[in-house]
Formats: C-alpha cells, structure tokens, sequence
C-alpha cells in the first residue's frame, strides 16, 4: 500500500493495519541446543522363498561364507545353499588340546607297555638280587609313577647298603645299582656280631659265612663311643683305627683273633702265653709294634713270663705278672 493511499484511511482502518502487519511477522524463538540425531539405519526386509533366504538381513555375508550356490530366477538371484566358515574361540581350542591331553595320559597310565615287571639289580655281593628287588614296590606299576631318588632312598633300608642308585629307562625298565659296604672286620659280642667296613661303620650282617681276609675283634660289647647312625648301622671306629687294625694284622700271627678290652683297648694272645695290648687310640702303630718287639725279646732272655704287656703308652710301656 503506497504513502497517498495510507493517508486516506481512517483511523479504524489504520489500527486494522497495523495488526495484520504484526500478526504476519515470524516469531522469535530462544537459541536452544541442537541435538544430534542420528537417522535410523534401514533394515532392508527380509525376503524369503522356498529355495532359502535371498535377501535382507538375515543374508549372510560372503567373507562369512565358504561357497555360495546361486540361482538366477527371472530379476533376481536366490542362494540355494551355502556352507559357513567354522569360526571356534580360542576356549574351544583349549578344551579340545585339555581334552586330548588327557586322553592321552590316561591311556599312558593304563597302557601294559609302561609298567614295570621286575627290576634289574647290579653291584650286589653280599645282598641277594632278589631281596633287592622285592623291596622294591614297582611292580605293576605304570613307569611315569616312579620317582628314582625314593627308590633309592628305600634301599638304604638295608643296613649293608652304603649307596643305591636308580634309573628309570623306557618303556618299563627299572635299572638299579647297589654299592655295597665292603665288610674288613667281624666285631663281635655276646649278644651279636657287626660287620665293619673301612669307615669304621658297623652295620648287620647279611650271611652267617664270615667275610674273606677279614679281621675277627672278640670283645664283650661295642666300644663305649659307639653311636647309631640308623637302624642297625653303627659308627664304631674311626677310619685311621681301621687302617691301624690293618697294620697291626701284619705283626700278629695269621689265626689269631683280636680281642678289645674296655680298660687296656685292643689287644691280643701272644704266642709266648701272655695278653698284649695297644690302647684304643692305635695311633703310630708301626712304632708300637716296634717297641713291643723289643720288650718280647728282653723278656724271652730274662726268663721272664708276665700275664700281660701294655703298650699303650710310647714312653711308659710295661707289664705285669698278674692279669
């Protein structure tokens, strides 16, 4: 409406207007936050016929899918078959490996090829192979059951033992090596008889048959210091009094056993008819041996007949003509 035309309505007319004019105008609304909104992802629908699904979401994808029979029907093509890929977590690969594992070690345990029968026992003189093997529980017994060094430790039971070692070869072998204490000299008392080896150990007797070039020690009991080492084993000597014993074996006459007296020590019947006696220390024997040598010649030439001659003492040997 131009200028001139305004000027001719009336006042009624102007305030109508006026109004329309307002009325037309947008209105402002306050700044508000604008939300995100993030369109629907479509879903194609799913199409199914009788020859399988052929499209849609259920369809599968080909990465997913190891071979794909397609059939061309009129617009559009149908998969008729198709084989998936076998897709397994790594928690099915573990219990298929435990699984298989196991199997296997259950058919090792029950398997006849893995048990043992009877072992092989070597290094034995005294002990019979036999008795070695039967204390042994190995028998029927799957080899991935054994534990070497408690077999070995059941040997040493045997008091004559000084050292077993065992080794396990497969399938079912069980290989045994004894080493024996070598017995050289019978000590014995009136209640038993020890054998004692170069390290003065005593230990009991395996046979009633008395040890070849063994020294033979009569005594009344065990030396006072005797201690037990295990169940019929005994330190008895020192292994310097063994190599003693065995030196002073050169000067007595061959037959004649020892004897051990808990006051005078070692000792032995001289062939003149008196007791003679080194001590317990048998230390230096060769000198002892030596002096006693001397006094046996003196007494012979004075006619002399004592009932014992001590040498215990290298600087105050006597003797003595009552026992």
């Amino acid at each position: 409406m131009s200028p001139t035309q305004q000027d001719t309505l009336t006042r009624a007319q102007r305030v109508r207007l006026r109004r329309q004019q307002t009325q037309a105008k947008p209105k402002r609304t306050p700044r508000s936050r604008k939300k995100v909104v993030t369109p629907p992802v479509e879903t194609p629908p799913v199409v199914v016929s009788r020859y399988g699904v052929v499209s849609g979401a259920a369809v599968q994808s080909a990465t997913s899918v190891r071979r794909q029979v397609r059939v061309a029907r009129q617009k559009n093509t149908e998969v008729v078959a198709s084989v998936p890929w076998l897709s397994l977590g790594q928690r099915w690969v573990s219990l298929g490996v435990s699984a298989f594992v196991f199997a296997l070690l259950l058919a090792l345990w029950y398997a006849p090829l893995f048990r043992v029968d009877v072992p092989e026992v070597q290094g034995v003189h005294y002990l019979e192979a036999g008795r070695v093997a039967d204390a042994l529980p190995v028998r029927n017994r799957p080899i991935f059951a054994l534990s070497p060094q408690e077999l070995a430790d059941t040997l040493l039971r045997f008091p004559a033992v000084a050292h077993a070692d065992v080794r396990l070869a497969f399938p079912n072998r069980v290989i045994v090596t004894v080493t024996e204490r070598a017995p050289v000299l019978v000590w014995q008392t009136t209640r038993r008889n020890w054998w004692v080896d170069s390290e003065g150990v005593a230990f009991v007797p395996v046979t009633e048959e008395m040890p070849e070039n063994a020294l033979v020690v009569k005594a009344s009991d065990l030396p006072p210091d005797a201690a037990e080492v295990r169940p019929g084993v005994m330190q008895v000597l020192t292994p310097a009094q063994i190599t003693s014993l065995r030196a002073l074996s050169n000067y007595v006459p061959a037959g004649t056993p020892l004897v051990f007296n808990p006051r005078y020590g070692i000792g032995w019947q001289a062939k003149e008819g008196w007791q003679v006696y080194v001590g317990q220390s048998l230390e230096e024997m060769d000198k002892r041996m030596a002096l006693y040598q001397a006094i046996a010649r003196w007494l012979t030439a004075q006619n002399v007949h004592p009932a014992l001659v001590n040498i215990a003492s290298l600087r105050a040997p006597y003797y003595r003509m009552e026992p």
